[in-house]
């Protein structure tokens, strides 16, 4: 039953209540001759019509927030089932590239160019190692995102490297909110090179941790100046004008990592770029507001 209907309803009770008690006065009023009305009457009256709207009001606080937490595990599971679809047109896509690749070295040995051969081999262990570093993080919902991302950097010439030396096992969070961190920390990194010539198109991405917090940094050319960095935690500030969706990434991201007593720092030079640091602490517990 949608949010509309049952408040309808509950309304609807609450407004038959006061019809019916609005008529039993009439009844003793107008139709029995003015009677005069016992004081505890109308004061059981008003509290029995307190305590029916109370209850009906606990029941419709209940109902919604039933409503409101299989919403949450629908769209949770819609977001998931998304990701899931999107690794594996990742994962067949690279199928497809890897034969091409198997036969171009096949290729290269048969005409004797050897030397030629090692360095297509080499470059591609050298993709192949990202996958394996995406597939390291024991979250699943997250490995589907870098993957994803993969794919998307690779579409658009942006190189994109992940480094792995925490496999986030300890972490508490829910995987909905941990995608939700990293993709937007993913999303502003790749925004910001997309309009750099070619070979500045470089987002690092580092997965760690330190005794009291995981932590997940990205890194990328570009500098943000301090009168700037001020405002970029504001819902719906953006450096970019012209988008009405921009600005609520870096937003997003903050609020999810104090909910869970966690941190985001940014900093940015002009020499070494820009990095967006996002803690988790170790068996994160999140705040209800």
């Amino acid at each position: 039953m949608k949010k509309s209907s049952l408040s309808s309803i509950i309304i609807g009770l609450l407004g038959l209540a006061v019809v019916l008690v609005v008529l039993g006065f009439y009844y003793q009023y107008f139709l029995d001759g003015f009677v005069s009305i016992d004081s505890s009457f109308v004061v059981y009256t008003f509290l029995f019509i307190i305590l029916v709207a109370i209850s009906l009001l606990l029941v419709l606080t209940n109902r919604l927030l039933l409503i409101s937490e299989q919403n949450r595990l629908v769209e949770s599971q819609h977001y998931q089932n998304e990701k899931l679809w999107e690794m594996n047109q990742v994962i067949r896509t690279q199928r497809h590239d890897f034969v091409n690749h198997l036969q171009t070295v096949y290729g290269l040995i048969q005409l004797d160019m050897h030397d030629e051969a090692q360095a297509f081999i080499t470059e591609l262990y050298t993709e192949l190692q990202f996958s394996g570093e995406a597939m390291r993080v024991a979250v699943p919902e997250l490995s589907a995102l870098l993957l994803a991302k993969s794919g998307y950097a690779a579409h658009n010439d942006i190189s994109f490297k992940i480094s792995v030396s925490s496999d986030l096992s300890g972490l508490t969070i829910r995987p909905f909110d941990l995608v939700t961190i990293t993709g937007n920390l993913i999303n502003n990194a790749l925004e910001a090179v997309e309009n750099l010539p070619p070979a500045e198109r470089q987002v690092r991405l580092k997965v760690f941790e330190n005794s009291r917090f995981f932590v997940i940094q990205t890194h990328n050319p570009g500098f943000i100046p301090p009168e700037l960095r001020t405002h970029i935690f504001i819902p719906g500030y953006s450096t970019k004008p012209g988008d009405t969706h921009r600005g609520l990434g870096l937003a997003s991201i903050r609020k999810l990592s104090e909910d869970y007593q966690g941190f985001t720092v940014v900093s940015s030079g002009p020499d070494h770029g820009t990095r967006v640091t996002v803690g988790l602490p170790k068996r994160a517990e999140r705040k209800i507001a």
